[in-house]
């Protein structure tokens, strides 16, 4: 039989044609889940099981995700926060995103949007379950809050309080930092998609394991991280920055407003008439003589208190060099010597603007943050205005701000109260049970003493490293003078941990009668460890015995609902009841400590009492 040589049809050709061009596509899907099934190629997750039964936490080492190699990642992590797998019926829970600021450096995770938050949120909602979870850490910008959007969408939060701003141009993946992947936004983007690909992700994994391990830098994470030290305002990375940060906060929000989750989106403050700039174009080479002349005279008069001739003499220097953040910051000195408030706090802005090295958002972000906030039908959070309140004459300086924009717990207070209030405004969780006014929460301030001179001692440290000083300078923690301080240095100095440290605050302060200290630290370990009935019981109690039954009640019924037959915790949760006057409530606390033991001495009596009130009418 002859052999037919004629050509294949044009459909068996492009059949064939398909099947080659489609089989990559689907060996690589197999692939794909394989690798999923058997968890190979799987990236690190931004919450993990926390070790106790039916809680998860921030996952410490996220920022892993980040990198090909972790070992050449900046030793920063989400402070933990303990809150439940499974939402409950009653639960309230917020989740913060953010930098450093929103994390609470540098004292930590009471002091931050969080503790403050949550303190003032269980005052008003008693009777509701209240988490307020933080995935906020150092170095990080509007990068890590959108690609850790969907993780945090999974949690069902009832709200999300965003504060980001101030490391687009130097944070992780920033378009000048030492952690960049390209100045592209889409490209960023597209790699940071990839990598959630099991099959991308292991293959990253294995190149990351064959290369040499980095070595540990030395210096402060802002010297590491600063790999542009200058980008001057309108530069080519200056416009991508602007464009990275516009497009993410879009996103991000697009996607919270998809899932039907309200957003609070803070404005950006920073310290401005108390923070130079860290770099500053230099005056034209013509007029650089005269620059300096004219800064002499200046310095001068703001000795001599002549704020006229201040005024003139910036206004000189301004007009040799306008691109000179040193110009425009000298002419807010002046503003400030000659009563000029107006003008100089917008030099001041306008010096903040000029400064190259970014280490501070400019001031255009606050008109992004406005722009696709509105956008996306999110809720604009003036926390700039808030903060600027605290300082005279409405410019953020030292009354507020640690150093370049950190808060101190002034500021962080401020920052806090303004995001609770527009939560509350916005009806997120109707009417509060409990008016949590300003004065109670500020007397309340979750910060113990232990946690302000820890964040003294580490902004200390920081303000004689680079960028604030050329040259590093040597820093020793002051010798203990009081045994909070002992306590203090030991934590700080890493021979002891926070859990440990605060344990012996509370029991020095309880030793020696110090209610409200006493109260301080034994909530915060309340907060840190709500799987842990003990400390809740130790607040519950002090609380209840100084007279505030109302803000006992909470701890006190987590504790009897982690060991539901300890007597002790029952007995209290029965008095705290009763002291808010729900008698009913507290006789059946009374019934449960008689069935769990019958021969209880007092809640027999105590039950008796209830009932003979209750038929009285009472």
């Amino acid at each position: 039989m002859p052999r037919d040589n004629r050509p294949a049809p044009r459909r068996k050709r492009s059949s064939f044609y398909l099947i080659a061009l489609l089989l990559p596509f689907l060996i690589f899907g197999i692939l794909e889940l394989i690798f999923r099934f058997t968890l190979v190629g799987e990236r690190e997750p931004l919450f993990v099981p926390a070790g106790v039964d039916g809680y998860l936490k921030p996952n410490d080492s996220v920022v892993y995700r980040f990198f090909t190699n972790p070992g050449a990642a900046p030793n920063v992590s989400i402070d933990t926060t303990y809150f439940l797998d499974k939402k409950p019926d009653d639960g309230l829970r917020i989740v913060i995103q953010g930098g450093s600021t929103a994390a609470g450096f540098p004292y930590g995770r009471m002091a931050s949007p969080t503790g403050m938050l949550e303190q003032r949120l269980r005052r008003a909602f008693p009777s509701k379950t209240v988490e307020v979870i933080s995935t906020a850490m150092s170095a990080v910008n509007s990068y890590t809050l959108l690609d850790f959007a969907d993780e945090i969408i999974a949690v069902e939060p009832d709200a999300v309080v965003i504060y980001v701003g101030h490391n687009e141009f130097l944070g992780v993946l920033g378009v000048g930092s030492s952690y960049s992947y390209s100045l592209s936004p889409e490209a960023t983007r597209w790699i940071l998609a990839l990598r959630r690909l099991h099959v991308v992700e292991a293959a990253i994994q294995v190149y990351g394991a064959a290369l040499p391990t980095p070595q540990r830098q030395t210096g402060t994470l802002m010297s590491r991280i600063a790999r542009e030290r200058r980008i001057p305002q309108n530069s080519e990375m200056y416009i991508q920055g602007h464009r990275q940060f516009r497009e993410n906060l879009g996103l991000l929000l697009q996607k919270y407003r998809r899932a039907d989750i309200p957003v609070f989106v803070g404005t950006l403050a920073s310290n401005e008439k108390d923070q130079p700039p860290f770099s500053s174009a230099e005056p034209p080479g013509s007029e650089a003589g005269l620059w300096s002349k004219l800064r002499e005279e200046l310095l001068d008069a703001l000795e001599n208190e002549d704020g006229d001739s201040a005024v003139r003499t910036s206004g000189q220097m301004v007009g040799l060099a306008p691109d000179s953040a040193d110009s425009w910051y000298y002419q807010g000195l002046a503003g400030l010597e000659g009563r000029r408030f107006s003008e100089a706090r917008h030099a001041f802005l306008k010096a903040k603007d000029l400064d190259q090295l970014r280490f501070r958002a400019p001031e255009s972000f606050n008109g992004i943050v406005r722009d696709v906030t509105v956008q996306q039908r999110a809720a604009v959070v003036d926390t700039q205005t808030a903060i600027a309140n605290l300082s005279e004459n409405g410019i953020i300086g030292n009354e507020s701000m640690l150093e370049h924009l950190h808060p101190n717990t002034e500021g962080y207070f401020a920052l806090a109260s303004v995001f609770y209030d527009a939560i509350i405004a916005s009806g997120v969780w109707g009417k509060p049970e409990f008016e949590a006014d300003e004065a109670t929460a500020r007397r309340e301030l979750p910060v113990t003493e232990l946690e302000r001179l820890n964040g003294e001692w580490r902004v200390a440290r920081l303000l004689r490293d680079w960028p604030f000083v050329d040259e590093k300078q040597p820093f020793t923690v002051p010798e203990p003078t009081s045994e909070i301080e002992r306590i203090a240095k030991e934590w700080h100095e890493g021979r002891i941990s926070w859990p440990e440290a605060m344990n012996q605050a509370l029991g020095y302060y309880s030793s020696t009668g110090n209610i409200e200290e006493t109260i301080r630290v034994a909530a915060n370990l309340a907060t840190a460890f709500p799987f842990e009935p003990n400390p809740s019981y130790v607040t519950g109690s002090a609380i209840l015995n100084d007279g505030d039954a109302q803000r006992a009640l909470p701890f006190l019924y987590r504790a009897a609902e982690l060991e539901p037959r300890n007597t002790r915790y029952l007995m209290s949760l029965a008095q705290a009841f009763y002291a808010n006057g729900r008698l009913r409530d507290s006789l059946a606390v009374l019934e449960r400590v008689m069935a769990v033991d019958p021969s209880h001495p007092t809640a027999p009596g105590f039950a008796q009492e209830l009932k003979t009130e209750l038929e009285s009418g009472g």
